[in-house]
């Protein structure tokens, strides 16, 4: 080998020394650079945060969107079974009212029966009563002077009772 060739080896070697050595104290320099090598962490950091705040924002408006259609698929259930209720106590209570429609008819009827019943006995009375009244006003005055003296002998009676009651 000349001498040359093994300078020009060795220069090559050394530049590439140079090189690595150039690069391991820029290495060695970044990592003594604790304010840079945290300026950098917090922007890489600052990013992931960044990143993920866009994740989760997207997470949360599908996540909305997927509960406001279950919502919305609920209430369409909810609203059907309300109404389909609704129809049910509807048809019940039309029901119930016919029924009790019925039976007011029948009381009804039964009452008026009673009614006519009992008019027709308070007409009787009152006819009887209005014979009574008329044998008593169409009576002699000699059937009444023996009543009344009686009457009178009794009320006589009863004043001289309780006259001799009280003297007592």
């Amino acid at each position: 080998m000349s001498g040359s060739a093994e300078q020009e080896r060795l220069q090559a070697e050394i530049e590439e020394l140079r090189g690595e050595l150039g690069e391991t104290v820029e290495a060695l320099a970044h990592k003594a650079d604790i304010p840079a090598r945290a300026k950098e962490r917090g922007h890489e950091l600052k990013e992931q945060a960044v990143e993920r705040g866009s994740e989760l924002k997207e997470q949360a408006v599908e996540r909305g969107a997927e509960l406001r259609d279950q919502v919305l698929e609920r209430g369409s259930e909810l609203l059907a079974q309300a109404k389909e209720r609704g129809g049910e106590l509807r048809d019940r209570v039309l029901e119930r009212g016919g029924e009790l429609r019925e039976q007011a008819v029948e009381r009804g009827s039964e009452l008026k029966e009673q009614a006519v019943e009992r008019s027709s006995d308070l007409r009787g009375q009152a006819v009887d009563a209005a014979g009574r009244a008329r044998q008593a006003a169409t009576r002699t005055t000699a059937q009444r002077w023996p009543v009344l003296a009686g009457a009178g002998v009794a009320l006589l009676a009863l004043l001289v009772v309780v006259r001799r009651v009280r003297a007592r």
